[in-house]
Formats: structure tokens, C-alpha cells, sequence
């Protein structure tokens, strides 16, 4: 069962929402692979996924866009930051402290050590 859509013909193929819905739509009714669906569309499988994403993710930002955030998040974010700073600070002083001291070499009155 081949069907075929049209695909739109254009230097950078722009395709409309339709088309993408039939597109989904046919994969997801033809229990094939994304792989099979694309070759028949002429499409890539990627593209296929992508568009099942972002049917499933409508209200998604788009990718490398964040929310923005109010200067009190900002702030608190600023101060829960530099207090795990002084802890992991703190931490690495202690093992370096403890590092010395097990590097030391043992005084000679102490059992197990040679004169």
C-alpha cells in the first residue's frame, strides 16, 4: 500500500502543516517504520520524528529559547549557587588537609615502622 502526498517543490522545501499531519498521521496508521514512511513521502525520517515532537510538545519554547525569569528567581539562583561554591570550597580544603596528613611519614616510635 504506497500512498503518496505531494510534496512541495522549492529550493528549502517548507511544508505545510497538512502535509505534516497527513505525514504523521499515515506513519502512525501504517505500523511502519519512520525509516519506510519517509522513502515513500521522499522525505527524511528525522524530519518525521521532529514533527511527531512538536505535535506532542505544541506549547514547548523553541529550542534555544528559555523562558525568561524574574530577578528574584535570578537572585535566589545567585544565592543557592554560591553557598553549594562555599560547601564544595569547604570539601577541598578538608581534602587537601587529609591528604597532607595521610602522605606524612609515620615518626619511628609507632608500631609497624622501622628504626
Amino acid at each position: 500500500m504506497k500512498t503518496q502526498l505531494s510534496k512541495p517543490d522549492r529550493g528549502k522545501t517548507s511544508y505545510t502543516e497538512e502535509y505534516k499531519q497527513e505525514a504523521l498521521q499515515l506513519w502512525r496508521a501504517s505500523g511502519r517504520s519512520a525509516a519506510k514512511v519517509a522513502t515513500e513521502l521522499g522525505i527524511r525520517p528525522p524530519l518525521l520524528y521532529r514533527w511527531a515532537r512538536l505535535a506532542r510538545e505544541p506549547d514547548m519554547p523553541k529550542a534555544g529559547h528559555r523562558p525568561r525569569r524574574s530577578v528574584e528567581e535570578l537572585e535566589a539562583e545567585i544565592r543557592r549557587l554560591r553557598a553549594e561554591n562555599a560547601k564544595l570550597l569547604e570539601q577541598r580544603e578538608v581534602l587537601k588537609k587529609s591528604l597532607g596528613i595521610l602522605s606524612e611519614v609515620p615518626p619511628s616510635g609507632m608500631p609497624g615502622s622501622k628504626p
